[in-house]
């Protein structure tokens, strides 16, 4: 706690009570909780000079992996992003800080930074040559900031010219992560960088996902304003405007009835029957 505090002094007391028992100085780095030691902890905090007595007097390790549930796998110095705290991260860096190295979870410390939100510290890693778009197997910097609503980090990383259509494991974009976790602006901001609207390269697109889904009326009215196309079906085959009459929402298949080409087997094509032959549909047994 004291660490995680940036209490130095009470930070070299228990230092001191140890070298009077039968442990040495180091013997600190032994306590942590879930992978988080002393200098994870006094890291994540920005307390810089509690981390120069640790590297530089206990020997403290900057790219020691936390090995627990909380930690992650993830060194000091990538939690020393989290801080915002440049002066901490640039010291980290200035004493072995490996701008590379991943986590359990693929993430270096770009992705730290930006999923929290550290506009600066995301600045200053860039500055130090990190590749925009540097991926460790879990997607890149950019699908991180969509996925944690980070819209300030997010431009940041586009104005860097990260790519706005990169395809993440095969199956998803920043874009459609964006609209799975609601955050409008990260939307906006990527449809402006050149993203794809139909998210064509992933499993499904926007449309198909928030019809699917329910719960995201906002967020079709806007994507169909950005242009996108409501004619494109999910794997089954089913279009938008039929996901939509499934859950009988009659404002989303009023939205997309306009911009959808006709169904050839729906006799009338009107919101109530759009919805009608979609129900009648699916209670025929499959066949």
């Amino acid at each position: 706690m004291a660490a995680l505090h940036g209490n130095l002094g009470r930070l070299k007391d228990i230092v001191n009570s140890l070298t009077r028992g039968n442990g040495g100085p180091s013997a600190i780095f032994s306590f942590n909780k879930d992978g988080v030691d002393v200098l994870h902890g006094a890291a994540c905090g920005g307390h810089l000079e509690v981390c120069k007595y640790l590297v530089e007097e206990l020997g403290g390790d900057v790219n020691a992996p936390g090995i627990g549930s909380v930690a992650l796998g993830a060194t000091p110095f990538m939690m020393s992003a989290q801080s915002g705290d440049v002066p901490t991260v640039k010291y980290f860096l200035d004493h072995g800080g490996d701008l590379m190295k991943a986590d359990d979870k693929g993430r270096t410390i770009l992705h730290h930074a930006v999923s929290a939100g550290c506009c600066k510290v995301t600045e200053f890693l860039l500055s130090k040559g990190v590749p925009v778009d540097i991926d460790c197997g879990r997607g890149p910097p950019l699908f991180m900031a969509a996925t944690n609503e980070q819209d300030k980090t997010l431009k940041i990383l586009l104005d860097h010219h990260a790519n706005p259509n990169i395809i993440i494991s095969g199956a998803t974009t920043p874009l459609l992560s964006a609209l799975i976790y609601r955050s409008l602006k990260c939307m906006k901001l990527l449809i402006k960088a050149g993203a794809d609207v139909n998210c064509k390269a992933s499993t499904m697109t926007l449309l198909v996902f928030a019809t699917m889904q329910g719960g995201y009326t906002n967020f079709i009215k806007f994507l169909l304003k950005a242009g996108a196309d409501p004619n494109i079906p999910d794997d089954l085959g089913r279009l938008p405007i039929e996901l939509a009459a499934l859950r009988d929402c009659k404002e989303e298949v009023e939205m997309l009835l306009p911009l959808t080409t006709p169904i050839p087997t729906v006799p009338n094509w009107s919101i109530e029957g759009v919805i009608s032959h979609v129900k009648n549909e699916d209670k025929k047994p499959m066949v």
